[in-house]
């Protein structure tokens, strides 16, 4: 089951902050459709990395090693809404999904 994709308001803006080519952005959107054809956690077989802590819901994958894709399930509407991209170090992309959950 592919699940429909919902780009938080804020997605597009971090792309623009990051300097993301056309043909970045292209890719990173690709990702995302691999991705919701299974997002579920890894430990059931799909392809998310569930997140834990304050983060607990949320799933996460990585995008060109350094950025990381968090995205939130809600399995019953079969819908991954896409929070953020962001780039991992100083764990700046966690800091700031906390504020669009």
């Amino acid at each position: 089951m592919k699940y429909s994709i919902v780009y938080h308001a804020k997605f597009k803006k971090d792309l623009v902050k990051h300097k993301f080519g056309k043909k970045k952005i292209e890719r990173v959107l690709d990702k995302v459709e691999a991705i919701a054809k299974n997002p579920i956690p890894k430990s059931q077989g799909g392809l998310g990395e569930p997140l834990s802590g304050e983060l607990s819901g949320l799933l996460k994958f990585r995008f060109d090693g350094d950025y990381r894709v968090v995205y939130k399930l809600e399995m019953i509407d079969g819908k991954m809404e896409v929070l953020i991209i962001g780039m991992r170090k100083d764990k700046e992309v966690y800091k700031e999904v906390i504020k669009r959950k």
